[in-house]
């Protein structure tokens, strides 16, 4: 395992955590988080022989600043100029949360870097019909919020990411609030990006999500038809990386195990 600097047209620089030789995976994290929280999956792929590349997206790690206004676009662009440094061919893309929609981006705007999307927490695509509430945004705000006493950002990691008697302390950490780009979808047309091209999917649903609830996954997964699939995970939320680390591995693994049958 090693971290390179991605240098992009742009002049900006991208932090990539750099896993076995024979990289085809690309791990994109949700809001405001970065590729600590792929951690157990990369080391399971990598057992399972899948190398990977696990972005720092702008404004996390070493990773440059974001630059304002942010758009969708330019985040689907970022991952496919990591994707054609550090991996040769089409690369398997993972996005958790906020990942699953750049991935899904990714894999509409620039296919050619796009071998399969697997989506951890799916949403994004909904947010006019099904906007978070008040209150889950609330919690939000308190859970990156270090200024907060430790019990009052536990009690909103729970609400908003957590299912009921999951341990929230690991996400006390590993927040990057100068990230948020949340910005993105005040200019994006979901109807361009959210079914991924034409690409195979994976749904891994958490099936205690206040975020994406689990309809969400199973209408997608009716309007992709038969190139995508719904794995089903209970007793996780929002988090579900620290909350279900094998369920997702496994999930992961066969799908990609999969996509080797069938190309």
């Amino acid at each position: 395992m090693t971290t390179e600097l991605v240098e992009l047209r742009d002049g900006a620089r991208i932090e990539v955590v750099l896993t076995g030789r024979d990289r085809d995976v690309v791990l994109i994290p949700s809001a405001q988080r970065g590729a600590a929280d792929f951690e157990r999956l990369v080391a399971d792929l990598l057992t399972a022989g899948h190398g990977s590349v696990a972005i720092n997206p702008r404004g996390v790690g070493r990773s440059s600043p974001v630059e304002r206004p942010a758009t969708l676009r330019s985040l689907a662009d970022d991952v496919a100029e990591v994707a054609n440094a550090t991996i040769d061919g089409p690369a398997h893309l993972v996005g958790h949360a906020l990942g699953n929609v750049v991935a899904r981006a990714t894999a509409a705007w620039r296919p050619d870097v796009a071998r399969s999307v697997t989506l951890l927490a799916c949403g994004g695509h909904d947010l006019s019909a099904a906007p978070p509430s008040d209150e889950i945004l609330r919690h939000f705000a308190r859970c990156h919020d270090a200024s907060l006493p430790r019990e009052q950002r536990l009690e909103s990691l729970g609400v908003v990411f957590f299912a009921p008697g999951n341990d929230p302390s690991s996400w006390l950490s590993g927040w990057w609030p100068a990230s948020d780009v949340r910005e993105v979808f005040d200019s994006t047309d979901p109807t361009e990006w959210w079914t991924a091209g034409d690409v195979d999917v994976l749904i891994i649903q958490p099936m205690d999500d206040p975020l994406c609830l689990p309809g969400t996954g199973h209408a997608l997964r009716a309007a992709m038809g038969t190139r995508a699939r719904v794995v089903e995970v209970a007793g996780c939320s929002h988090a579900i990386l620290p909350e279900q680390p094998a369920a997702v591995a496994s999930a992961v693994v066969a799908f990609l195990q999969d996509q080797e049958v069938t190309t």
